[in-house]
């Protein structure tokens, strides 16, 4: 062990005539405890909100968006999204149309966003056969088209084999679409699966005097209920089936958007690129990195903020090193006179101080680390952490505690505790030999 480390730990361990330099230098380890403790749990906080953001916002929304700059209907969507799907890095896709539309039950409206899915698409296309709770997604699937399509087969089959045909029925009363509501939103119109609901959707249609918005109601059966964790998807978005919305929005045959899922989500800009060459002119994309980038930048910016005020608060803490280290110096200048008069160089006099100052660092980040995890694991453990989800789009956090954190808070407490080491080091190593000890 080089003496000098040597000495340093005997200074920390010894006891000291002075009672107040003991208390300062707990102090200064206490300080940086609850510094870096409070900065470890703090990042925890923050890393598994964003987490758990990010994954509920891919988990009830597409990956990637292609769409006509002047938000038109997409005719050939049927072709596109075969197109599309050839395209490297797309796992699935799927047209749909977004609309805004009145929810209707009883006395009860809500505003909401209406979202056709298309249940011939694979299921890893649309985020709803995911977020299911209950219900099935194949029950939006119009009932009188599957009920056209089994009587055209009927018929189809009884030709094969020769049956004349049966004489035909009186036409059924046509069935309700279904319609998959949001469990916020399912809550405030009072409504349960097999309940109907009335959907009001503005169309405008145009006459001579101009455009005249023409409303649209459609009864719908709840087949469905969803929950995406999101508190603005649960509590606005329905599901229909894209017939449905078609007929409702009077768009037609059309899509307003082609969404795709992606096997990597942080190369959606590339992917993007590729299904924009494939599209062909015309068509523009959207991914999820732009649509929520101001919720992300905000979350940036608060993480920085952060990171800034506890690592202020640990240096603040860092400044009872210099006050130790200075006291330190002047109770022990006969040693250091002793010392130098023995050989030692100012060089070593300089790193003894500084390696308690390091130490005092060392002590406190290892406590730290030890109490925020353990914090981090309480508060998982025991869910502590509840917030608003009307306000956070989420109602439990789960703190994801990342070792590269932990490792740079560690670092950023022992540079800071080394940086106030510098001054009184300094000092003690100025000392000379004869000046100390004149008066002993």
């Amino acid at each position: 062990m080089p003496y000098e480390l040597f000495i340093a730990l005997r200074y920390l361990r010894a006891k000291r005539r002075q009672a107040a330099v003991s208390v300062i230098t707990a102090i200064a380890v206490a300080g940086i405890t609850v510094g870096v403790a409070a900065l470890i749990f703090a990042l925890a906080l923050f890393g598994g909100f964003r987490e758990e953001v990010q994954e509920k916002i891919l988990g009830g929304t597409a990956h990637l968006n292609l769409l006509k700059p002047d938000n038109s209907g997409i005719e050939n969507y049927r072709e596109l999204v075969e197109r599309v799907r050839r395209v490297p890095g797309v796992r699935a896709a799927s047209a749909t149309i977004y609309k805004e539309a009145l929810v209707s039950a009883g006395e009860q409206q809500e505003l909401g966003v209406l979202k056709g899915v298309d249940p011939s698409a694979p299921p890893e296309a649309s985020e709803i056969f995911a977020t299911i709770v209950e219900g099935d997604p194949n029950d939006l699937r119009s009932p009188d088209t599957e009920r056209q399509n089994a009587t055209r087969d009927d018929q189809l089959s009884r030709e094969a084999r020769g049956v004349e045909a049966q004489p035909s029925e009186p036409p059924a009363p046509p069935a309700l679409d279904g319609i998959i509501l949001g469990k916020e939103l399912a809550q405030k119109l009072g409504r349960h699966r097999g309940d109907t609901v009335t959907l009001i959707s503005a169309h405008s249609r145009l006459t001579p005097l101009g455009l005249e918005p023409r409303p649209r109601y459609t009864r719908l059966r709840v087949v469905g209920i969803f929950s995406s964790g999101l508190y603005e998807y649960d509590s606005r978005w329905v599901y229909v089936s894209l017939a449905a919305a078609q007929r409702l929005t009077g768009s037609g045959d059309t899509a307003g958007v082609i969404q795709m899922k992606v096997d990597d989500i942080y190369a959606v800009r590339e992917i993007g690129e590729r299904a924009l060459a494939a599209a062909g002119p015309g068509f523009m994309t959207t991914n999820w990195q732009e649509l929520n980038r101001p919720l992300f930048a905000a979350l940036k910016l608060q993480q920085t903020v952060l990171i800034a005020f506890f690592a202020l608060l640990i240096a603040i803490a860092a400044l009872n090193i210099i006050t130790t280290l200075t006291m330190m110096v002047i109770e022990k200048h006969r040693d250091i006179a002793i010392l130098r008069a023995q050989g030692a160089m100012p060089r070593s006099i300089m790193y003894i101080f500084m390696l308690q100052g390091v130490i005092i660092g060392l002590v406190g980040a290892a406590l730290g680390l030890a109490l925020g995890l353990g914090l981090s694991w309480a508060a998982n453990a025991y869910h502590l952490v509840s917030i608003p989800a009307e306000i956070y789009s989420v109602s439990h956090v789960t703190l994801k505690v990342h070792a590269l954190d932990c490792a740079g808070v560690t670092i950023l407490a022992v540079i800071i505790s080394f940086l106030a080491t510098i001054y009184p080091a300094r000092s003690a190593a100025r000392l000379i030999p004869v000046e100390a000890l004149r008066y002993e």
